[in-house]
């Protein structure tokens, strides 16, 4: 049994955030038992309606939102500010993705959090950070796949440069600007201040990539292939993967081939000199692969010592008994009355909170806020407070 654990239990952290990067950070510390509030704007995260999903809720929502509480407020409406700074002053953590200074100019800046609230850690998720030429300038996942150097390296047989098509940046910055708050939470309360913890994409981006940069270093170019002919490659009836990890591996391709001729080769002897005529030992490889099935190749691979696998799409995957023996995404409730595949974090188990309704708990946040029942029915009526059960 996977354990679920709530080590993060009587924490606050207050989501000011929209998207995946920020929302995914607030995520992480619902699912290991913090209470976090999410303030979303009347028209909602603009998250809640991208892709398909269950209950009006998109499937990048439900992910990153489980386990939340939702108010709908209007910032620009007359109080909204006060809401969100005594919000502030009983939490523990403000995630915050705006553009620097846009929060400064509402009022919710760290300056103004930091005075209502002196231990109060602010994770700050921007596209390129809080200083520098660029740091006001709007970014995507797939610019700071561009501009970090990522798509330099993920260019395929082609040789053009390609955007993986996901939000693989945003949910790094997530998982790092996790790791950074609670790091900047660890140790004694009492000698903890205010933090503003810069969390920006582009930056997230490289340090997956630290290797790499070190390795352009050497020569001021793109680093070349370390383990040609490395790739995906497609069979009779699907695609697979093939790598090699030491140079003992290509002998045991060859020799799984049949080509014993191919290990004698002087342009294939090393992999150095198998970087050099990539070109030409990915063309023999395929034609060699496409003689056979997937699973014919797997299995004869894995009896050589070969690391080879299949190349699945998500059901393909989700059907593996290995994913199920692993919990890898177990049936989970994600709206009422329907269940769904929910990928489960690694070394914890999934805990089954709903993403909220847009101001779902409206009513409750603000009555935390010291709101009074007569103000918030005022800001209910008036539009600056959206809650669902008034509905």
């Amino acid at each position: 049994m996977i354990p679920t654990s709530r080590p993060l239990k009587g924490l606050r952290v207050l989501d000011l955030s929209q998207g995946v990067a920020g929302p995914h950070c607030g995520g992480l510390f619902a699912e290991y038992g913090a209470d976090v509030t999410k303030i979303e704007p009347p028209q909602g995260d603009w998250m809640r309606i991208l892709g398909a999903g269950y209950d009006g809720r998109s499937g990048s929502f439900i992910y990153y939102n489980r386990g939340k509480k939702s108010l709908c407020l209007d910032l620009k409406s007359e109080g909204a500010i006060d809401v969100v700074l005594n919000l502030a002053a009983q939490s523990d953590v403000v995630i915050d993705n705006n553009r620097p200074g846009v929060s400064d100019r509402l009022g919710i800046g760290f300056e103004a959090l930091k005075a209502r609230n002196p231990k109060i850690v602010v994770v700050a998720v921007s596209g390129f950070g809080q200083e520098g030429p660029a740091s006001h300038r709007p970014l995507s996942d797939t610019i700071a796949q561009a501009m970090s150097g990522f798509m330099s390296m993920n260019c395929g047989r082609a040789g053009v440069p390609a955007k993986v098509d996901m939000t693989l940046i945003d949910c790094l910055t997530g998982l790092y600007g996790f790791q950074a708050a609670t790091m900047a939470l660890w140790g004694d309360p009492a000698q903890r201040e205010a933090q503003r913890l810069d969390i920006s994409l582009v930056q997230c981006a490289a340090a997956i990539q630290g290797a790499k940069v070190l390795e352009y270093s050497v020569s001021d170019s793109i680093p070349e292939k370390i383990n040609a002919p490395a790739g995906s490659y497609r069979a009779k009836d699907g695609w697979l993967a093939l790598t090699l990890v030491r140079e003992s591996c290509w002998t045991k391709i060859c020799k799984t081939f049949g080509r014993d001729d191919l290990v004698t080769d002087p342009r294939f002897a090393t992999f150095e000199q198998r970087a050099a005529n990539t070109e030409t030992i990915t063309e023999v490889v395929d034609r060699i692969i496409a003689t056979r099935n997937v699973s014919d190749w797997v299995e004869s691979f894995r009896e050589a010592g070969v690391l080879a696998g299949p190349i699945n799409d998500y059901g393909m995957w989700l059907d593996d008994p290995q994913t199920t023996a692993v919990q890898g995404a177990p049936m989970t409730t994600v709206a009422a009355g329907i269940e769904a595949p929910m990928v489960r974090t690694p070394g914890h188990g999934n805990h089954t909170d709903l993403s909220p309704h847009l101001g779902e708990h409206s009513r409750e946040i603000l009555a935390e806020a010291g709101v009074s029942v007569s103000d918030i029915d005022q800001m209910l009526s008036t539009g600056a407070v959206i809650c669902k059960q008034a509905a």
